[in-house]
């Protein structure tokens, strides 16, 4: 609980100059679209290394930080089209905390074979965003163990993480304690149906997973992390009832422990992306009310690294 005595709380509303919400003359007003006033808590500076976590938003912001300068490790990675088709590097895609906590404790771990499950000769990764497609055994490793190293070299050098929390509807293998990135298929199910569950996570689970998530990534001071949450809907719920309603909890809960988060570690900063998007409405998005306009995006990650990338030195100028 946040709580201040009553003239501090009156003298910090005074000297706020975002106190009122925007009406459209105020400058957060913009062009049909809210941009709340943020503070950044650190800079980047071209050349820096910054590893990005998250869903198909995170890939969004990858291309605005290449085009600054920044070096993006994850936007280098490419997978064939056959196994994950849409962007490269589209199987990166990671949707719930737990998943995404699961991928740093994996390089600690290393390779346990969980989230793998047999379709004849082949396997279908649950860990990994492919659409179940099945891949055999040995590319499955292979894959595996290339972006393990992948997440261990690009943190190491990395000055910075942005990490952008999708969901909180999870699927869950009993056998194992392993949260999965894609629903296993009915095949899968059928053949052991005690060995999966869906799990929605609540306020508090949520909490400790993107907290034990953000303690890995900050790693005692020695790294800073925006954090986000995505605007695109889940697509289909598990949980029962309408999908509007499933995605609205969904993400009022990322966005509680969010700013919980962000309150706890000083080298984490909130970045308001879904609230930019979301003041816009359904106008924002495309045709399937799911997948964010590329100009909405271009201007939300764009406002995200003019606040925080420094401008390089002038060619010629020392």
């Amino acid at each position: 609980m946040q709580e201040l005595d009553g003239l501090t709380a009156f003298g910090q509303t005074l000297r706020n100059g975002a106190r009122r919400f925007p009406d459209r003359k105020d400058r957060r007003y913009a062009g049909q679209m809210l941009m709340p006033e943020v503070t950044p808590g650190f800079a980047l500076a071209p050349g820096d290394q910054v590893f990005t976590i998250g869903s198909c938003f995170a890939r969004n912001v990858e291309d605005a930080l290449v085009a600054r300068g920044l070096q993006v490790p994850t936007a280098s990675f490419s997978a064939p089209q056959e196994e994950a088709p849409g962007r490269p590097n589209r199987m990166l895609n990671q949707y719930n905390p737990g998943t995404m906590l699961q991928c740093l404790r994996d390089i600690e771990t290393g390779e346990t074979g969980d989230g793998l499950y047999a379709q004849g000769e082949q396997v279908i990764d649950c860990l990994l965003a492919t659409g179940s497609r099945p891949v055999g055994p040995e590319r499955a490793f292979a894959r595996r163990a290339e972006i393990r190293g992948l997440y261990a070299r690009g943190l190491a050098q990395a000055t910075t993480v942005v990490v952008t929390l999708g969901l909180i509807e999870s699927w869950y293998d009993r056998f194992t304690g392993t949260y999965l990135n894609e629903a296993p298929t009915r095949k899968i199910l059928n053949a052991e149906p005690e060995r999966f569950s869906f799990r929605q996570l609540e306020v508090g689970e949520c909490r400790d997973m993107v907290l034990e998530l953000l303690d890995r990534l900050v790693d005692g001071g020695n790294r800073c992390v925006v954090l986000t949450v995505s605007p695109v809907p889940l697509q289909v719920t598990f949980a029962g009832g309408d999908a509007a309603l499933r995605n609205a909890y969904s993400k009022a809960t990322l966005r509680v422990v969010a700013e919980e988060a962000a309150r706890q570690f000083a080298e984490v900063d909130y970045f308001p992306s879904y609230e930019m998007v979301m003041s816009l409405g359904l106008s924002a998005f495309g045709e399937d009310n799911v997948h964010v306009r590329p100009a909405v995006v271009d201007r939300i990650i764009g406002h995200m690294t003019d606040l925080y990338v420094q401008p390089g030195p002038i060619e010629g100028v020392a």
